[in-house]
């Protein structure tokens, strides 16, 4: 994304970045957390302190963008038996999902396995070290039906008898199945999950009043204006014309000329971006076309070259290979070392 909002970055979706913004406040990921996890889980971890565990936590080459969280609950000790009144740690890690993920209990195993690692290291040779509960939450927000798996074991061959297998069920939300008014709480939190509850789902009016109305106040609290220009940039980016339009006409209608001006500036940054890379990829697509006409021509002219050959070179999509191939013909003995390249 563009220097326009300060920390966000083009190398996350817009959902993982809408999804980090709602919680990346420590005082509101609590509230989403205790708003959202089932009542036995939530009454433990209401008088806990909350942290939002820095990113080298959890595995980065684990996945190419960041769609997990990873939430740290100081308890006092003396809720948990046999710690002597220590502190105790409850990990919360969520994994947001816009659409149905096959593999995504096995996804989650893989980071709940990172973390126990790193802690037990830490933990070294102690004999009666335990390692913290961690609660892993699939919190879903697309348009799709879930039909993917959501016992680990059912993605092994004969897992569910097995004794040999890990058998663990995450905890799944499905925000598109909370009513608009039963979201409450802070601004902040609200703001949150109605617009990623939103972002892939046909936006109506009520919502998109509710929206408004909601961006129109963040705008007047310092600690919720970042948020809101996030939602506002998101969802001119994955939004179609008529629903930008949409809210744009909401704002107006209201009299919120500070939202409407954020749409209005944003789908100017997403036109002027959407011509850039329009320009790059036709200048792109014109480098790869001259040389695969030149190397077409040079092989032709050296070795000849079959109708096969011909279509080879007119379907590689590669820079790189083309011009190591247009490198290697200057000295080839045969034209199988220059097709190699490709």
């Amino acid at each position: 994304m563009p220097a326009v909002i300060e920390g966000v970055s083009d190398t996350n979706t817009p959902y993982d970045t809408l999804f980090r913004a709602a919680f990346v406040d420590p005082q509101t990921a609590r509230e989403l957390t205790l708003f959202l996890l089932p009542e036995a889980h939530s009454r433990r971890l209401a008088g806990a302190r909350v942290t939002v565990e820095p990113e080298s936590l959890v595995d980065q080459q684990a996945r190419t963008h960041r769609t997990d969280l990873l939430l740290q609950f100081d308890l006092d000790g003396s809720t948990a038996t046999g710690n002597g009144g220590s502190t105790v740690y409850v990990y919360v890690l969520y994994e947001h999902k816009s659409y149905p993920h096959r593999w995504v209990t096995l996804q989650l195993l893989r980071y709940m396995t990172v973390i126990w690692q790193r802690l037990a290291d830490e933990r070294g040779e102690d004999r009666h070290a335990l390692l913290p509960p961690i609660l892993p939450v699939v919190l879903y927000h697309g348009k799709e039906k879930w039909d993917a798996p959501l016992q680990f074991a059912e993605l092994i061959v004969e897992g569910a008898d097995s004794r040999h297998v890990p058998h663990y069920r995450p905890i799944f939300l499905n925000l598109t199945k909370i009513p608009d008014d039963r979201i409450t709480g802070s601004l902040r939190a609200m703001l949150g999950l109605l617009a990623l509850k939103h972002a892939r789902l046909d936006l109506e009016e009520p919502a998109a009043q509710m929206l408004t109305e909601l961006l129109h106040l963040a705008h007047a609290d310092p600690a919720a204006r970042h948020l809101a220009r996030v939602v506002e940039y998101i969802y001119v980016t994955v939004k179609s014309e008529d629903e930008v339009d949409a809210l744009m006409a909401a704002a107006s209608r209201l009299g919120y000329h500070e939202v409407e001006g954020d749409y209005m500036t944003f789908a100017q940054v997403m036109l002027e971006k959407g011509r850039n890379e329009g320009l790059e990829q036709g200048l792109e697509q014109g480098s790869l076309q001259r040389s695969r006409e030149v190397l077409i021509r040079l092989v032709d002219r050296k070795f000849g070259l079959t109708d096969a050959e011909r279509e080879r070179i007119v379907a590689c999509e590669d820079q790189s290979a083309l011009d190591a191939a247009l490198d290697e013909i200057l000295d080839a003995g045969s034209k199988a070392q220059v097709l190699a390249r490709l």
